[in-house]
């Protein structure tokens, strides 16, 4: 009889097992790899974060919108999408009231 060990199962399975410890590693490192490369993303997004004004006032806005529609190369596109804007603005208000009140 043949000692359990030597068996030709037994091997391809420890064969098998080496292979998926492997992959299992290899796959360890690739997460830590992407879970280092994810924490700097981060820091990075909150420094820019940081680097924006907690607020701006609307005068600042406004005269910021102004200041891109003067200095756009396409005025009437800029301006036909602004009045197309504010026709949806009464359905859009309605909408949001409906939903509101549902």
């Amino acid at each position: 009889m043949s000692s359990p060990s030597s068996s030709p199962d037994v091997e391809q399975l420890q064969a098998e097992n080496a292979e998926l410890r492997r992959r299992v590693e290899q796959a360890e490192r690739e997460i830590a790899v992407l879970r280092d490369e994810a924490v700097q993303r981060r820091a990075e997004v909150r420094s820019l974060a940081e680097a924006f004004p907690a607020a701006m006032s609307r005068h600042a806005l406004v005269m910021g919108m102004l200041h891109d529609v003067r200095h756009h190369p396409d005025k009437r596109g800029v301006l036909s999408r602004g009045v197309r804007k504010l026709g949806r603005a009464p359905r859009k208000a309605v909408r949001i009231v409906r939903e509101r009140l549902a």
